[in-house]
């Protein structure tokens, strides 16, 4: 299974967290699967290194993208350029597994917290995200709803879920 690992690649953060995912299922499926992480493109991503043009990294990442069979969506930074992939997956019927982990997304069972909401919208302690980016966690592109949907608040989570996946689809 060829696996596409989307994220903003220029924060440690990020690249931490994506290497935790790329390292666990590596460990669990060894060969059965091809990770492409972007950062591992020194060709395209070593910023030290040289200049890469926007026209070198969009027909590289493309290239490695459309052959993917899988696309894991890190969304902590709302990077423009995992949003346009996620786009071009979804309408090539590549299946996304997104994350996003800010801590505002908990407490959404808390009435007072919606009692202040209410009163005052302003005082929202929940995050908004673009409703067309988390809609592609829960419909393919015929409109067909998966059964549970594929965005995750915990990196584990999101872990557990690729690996129930990846097995089936192996």
């Amino acid at each position: 299974m060829k696996i596409y690992l989307g994220c903003d690649l220029f924060t440690e953060g990020q690249r931490l967290q994506a290497k935790k995912v790329q390292d666990a299922l590596e460990n669990e499926f060894k060969e059965k699967i091809n990770l492409y992480n972007p950062a591992d493109n020194l060709e395209i991503n070593d910023k030290s290194a040289g200049f890469a043009s926007g026209a070198d990294i969009l027909l590289a990442d493309y290239k490695r993208l459309k052959e993917s069979d899988l696309l894991i969506a890190l969304m902590d930074t709302k990077d423009l350029g995992l949003a346009g992939e996620m786009g071009i997956a979804f309408e090539r019927g590549i299946p996304i597994f997104e994350l996003y982990t800010d801590i505002r997304l908990t407490g959404n069972d808390r009435d007072d917290k919606l009692r202040e909401i209410k009163k005052d919208v302003f005082q929202n302690d929940f995050l908004y995200i673009n409703k067309l980016i988390t809609g592609l966690a829960y419909v393919d592109k015929d409109g067909n709803a998966f059964d549970k949907p594929r965005i995750y608040k915990t990196s584990d989570d999101l872990i557990e879920a690729l690996k129930e996946f990846i097995a089936e689809n192996l």
